[in-house]
């Protein structure tokens, strides 16, 4: 968990938290909380906020010709190459989509157009579904998930936004590595139930901490909204709107016998890929997750007014340079030439890891899938940079 803060300046802002660190400079170490409930909300005590980006920075138009030239697709395949490499991966695979134009697509170690698992990529999916709920006016979220769960911890103070956003102060049952949910599939009641056990670990808002348990509860607000499984009304809700022609959501009682597997040492239990859900439950070629991308951040399949409140406030992750949004990341990808800012979410899971991002400096977006050892994020981060040289 981040350390907490304090404020000096008494500088207020306010979207899903009344949050009272926004920059470095207005902050000082306090004790975090550490209670098992609240009568009510807490200011967001955690370390600084990330400035705003403007949404004409993430919000994309789609251009009718593609800027990829055939000495950028000679770049991008000696990138993957070297990539592949370097990781040591059992698979890999990669798309880049510039500009507008057809995707150029690599593989190595499985076939192109195999389904990859793509982790925690799927909170993507499971945050647009969300938004669209909103956008069609079945739910609002401002929303507690006392309105659609029963005897969620906190449940009457906590929102669906908190849920998406981590600040929720709720554990993640999936991060115990003791934990069912580590490897297998714990039900929407078992979440519940091992909420109650452990209780929260602070008051809503007063801090950021990832919790896949808290996106098993968005999967059962959707179902409870719905009526329909999780994947299913991903489907009706999102794919069916969109372009994308070979991803889908793992069903409870999948075969998986379409599946990439995942590859991990042989002393590590293997890891469930139907468990995940609704904080993880996408399976994709990279093809159809980087066009998934395009499509939400176009506002094909949610309207723009949605997808501008998956960046609207930007929580600070543990590792430098990640923020979290509303179902959604940013990143600050530092180089040669500064700073460069993405836009998307990545994935990992004993045995695989995935990222898909769009870089507004190069009008791109790019997604890579691996099955065993490797980065995606640093292989990603080399094809974006073969569109930076030359013509």
């Amino acid at each position: 968990m981040n350390a907490a803060y304090s404020n000096k300046s008494n500088r207020i802002r306010s979207v899903g938290c009344a949050v009272l660190c926004v920059t470095a400079t207005s902050c000082t170490p306090t004790t975090p909380l550490s209670v098992s409930s609240c009568t009510q909300t807490s200011n967001y005590l955690g370390a600084p906020l990330r400035a705003p980006v403007s949404p004409s920075t993430f919000l994309l138009e789609i251009a009718p010709v593609s800027d990829l030239t055939a000495s950028a697709t000679r770049r991008l395949d000696q990138a993957f190459e070297t990539a592949f490499s370097a990781t040591g991966a059992a698979s890999m695979t990669a798309a880049v989509w510039q500009v507008g134009g057809e995707h150029w697509t690599r593989a190595q170690g499985a076939d192109l157009g195999d389904l990859h698992y793509w982790a925690s990529v799927g909170k993507l999916l499971t945050g647009a579904t969300l938004l669209r709920l909103d956008a069609d006016g079945r739910l609002s979220l401002d929303d507690p998930v006392s309105r659609y769960l029963d005897d969620v911890p906190n449940g009457n103070l906590i929102t669906l936004r908190m849920l998406l956003a981590h600040t929720a102060g709720l554990p993640g049952a999936g991060e115990v590595p003791q934990s069912t949910a580590a490897t297998g599939a714990l039900t929407l009641s078992d979440e519940i139930e091992w909420l109650q056990t452990h209780g929260p670990f602070g008051c809503p808002c007063a801090s950021w901490q990832y919790s896949n348990s808290g996106y098993a509860l968005l999967g059962g607000v959707i179902e409870s909204v719905t009526g329909l499984s999780y994947d299913a009304a991903v489907t009706d809700l999102l794919l069916s709107r969109g372009t994308v022609t070979n991803l889908r959501m793992v069903a409870r009682d999948d075969a998986l016998n379409d599946i990439v597997p995942l590859v991990t040492p042989q002393q590590a239990r293997p890891f469930d890929v139907r468990a995940a859900q609704a904080a993880g439950g996408a399976v994709a070629d990279t093809r159809s997750m980087s066009q998934f991308l395009l499509d939400l951040l176009s506002g094909q399949i949610v309207p723009l007014a949605q997808v501008m409140e998956m960046f609207a406030e930007l929580y600070p992750m543990d590792d430098p340079g990640l923020w979290y949004g509303a179902g959604a990341m940013v990143y600050d990808v530092p180089g040669d030439r500064g700073t460069t800012l993405w836009f998307g979410h990545s994935g990992g899971a004993p045995g695989a890891t995935a990222i898909v991002a769009y870089s507004p400096l190069q009008s791109a977006i790019v997604a890579v899938a691996i099955t065993g050892s490797g980065s995606a994020e640093a292989s990603a981060n080399l094809l974006l940079a073969a569109l930076n040289v030359g013509p």
